[in-house]
């Protein structure tokens, strides 16, 4: 009857290092997950960033080419609001 002790207390610790790797596993998994999901954000964000980025510059050089003295005054008028801001 001293082996029956000792076995349950092998089969407790067997069966809480299998539930403790199991949760190991499955807590590594979900972090791999969020790191990637959190990864694809990221990348998601910097295209829209250059989209934006290129839209704007192509919108500019369109101004540029087809009112060039518009764009020219509105750009004087940017700098003298952002000059006078400054200096208070």
């Amino acid at each position: 009857m001293a082996t029956r002790p000792v076995e349950d207390y092998e089969a407790a610790l067997d069966d809480i290092a299998t539930r403790g790797a199991a949760a190991i596993r499955d807590t590594k998994a979900r972090f791999d997950e969020a790191v990637s999901d959190a990864a694809e954000t990221g990348r998601e964000a910097l295209d829209s960033a250059r989209e934006a980025r290129d839209s704007l510059a192509d919108s500019l050089l369109h101004a540029v080419k087809v009112r060039p003295y518009t764009t020219l005054a509105i750009a004087g008028l940017i700098g003298f609001l952002y000059g006078a801001m400054r200096r208070r």
